[in-house]
């Protein structure tokens, strides 16, 4: 096999299996939720996946603005969003949680849209519609089962903003990342916020500790859906390129529903129709030539 397939091979091989874990989060998380507060297991989560990329932490090199950066990075990314999708996945299904993922593909749009100036083609702006419109179709579906109304709502509601809180770090991120090594910012990025949340956590929980019933499936989240799919996801960047990789990782949507529905956890009508809407607006979006100027 040619040096040019072998590589492009290896990179959607690497994509697709992080669209697995990324699509596994869900249902692993809400599991890891019976025995583990949210905030707790959001911290614990980051703390661990920081841990995996301390061999990396000696090459960072960041200076003046970049530090202003990562600390609005790491505020929006590490400490908000993981506060307000493990809350909201407590309140709420697996399924939900992952159809509602792809929202942060259109977050990651907005904020580019708005602070790095970037522009689309008209399909791809229809492309971003369809995803807020199938984002607000599977929100406002609440006949799902195993639990109130408005519970279910608000935890809807709570994993949409951390879907535009991962968009706005994604924004920040991509402006440090294009000069610095991706795995020590990385390990920064977690670090930081790993440090930022712990007050939280403390003041919340009063400690640090999880249940030991806990620990052994928060660990293999934190080692699966974050520091493996971190790695494979920015290996796959290198070999086959940004819009490929984010083409493919709405996959991970598809993951997460089977997932969650091997489990036992339902798929409703609307779910599945909102989630389809937003699967094909995603891939349209990635698919979609930027506009001229």
């Amino acid at each position: 096999m040619p040096a040019n397939a072998s590589e492009k091979l290896s990179g959607y091989v690497a994509i697709l299996s992080a669209a697995f874990l990324f699509g596994m989060w869900a249902t692993i998380g809400k599991f890891a939720l019976a025995n583990v507060p949210p905030l707790a297991l959001a911290w614990f989560v980051q703390a661990v996946t920081a841990v995996a990329f301390s061999p990396f932490l000696r090459r960072i090199r960041l200076r003046g603005r970049d530090w202003g950066y990562t600390f609005g990075g790491a505020l929006l990314g590490t400490v908000l969003a993981p506060s307000l999708y493990f809350t909201g996945l407590d309140l709420t299904t697996p399924v939900s949680a992952a159809l509602l993922s792809n929202t942060e593909a259109l977050f990651t749009v907005v904020f580019a849209f708005a602070f790095l100036k970037e522009r689309l083609s008209v399909g791809g702006y229809v492309a971003a519609a369809s995803i807020l419109a199938g984002a607000m179709i599977v929100t406002a579906d609440l006949g799902q089962g195993g639990g109130a109304v408005g519970s279910a709502l608000l935890g809807n509601v709570l994993l949409v903003l951390a879907a535009a809180c991962w968009g706005g770090a994604n924004t920040i991120n991509r402006v440090v990342i294009a000069r610095h090594d991706i795995p020590s910012y990385v390990c920064m990025y977690l670090s930081l916020g790993t440090l930022l949340l712990a007050p939280i956590v403390l003041l919340r929980e009063g400690t640090l500790a999880i249940p030991t019933a806990g620990i052994p499936i928060a660990v293999f989240l934190a080692l699966t859906g974050s520091a493996a799919f971190t790695y494979l996801f920015y290996f796959a960047m290198r070999k086959i390129g940004a819009l490929q990789v984010g083409a493919i990782l709405a996959t991970s949507a598809a993951f997460g529903v089977a997932i969650a529905v091997a489990f036992g956890f339902s798929l409703t009508a609307l779910q599945a129709v909102g989630g389809a809407v937003m699967a094909l607006g995603v891939v349209a979006l990635y698919r979609s030539p930027s506009a001229k100027g």
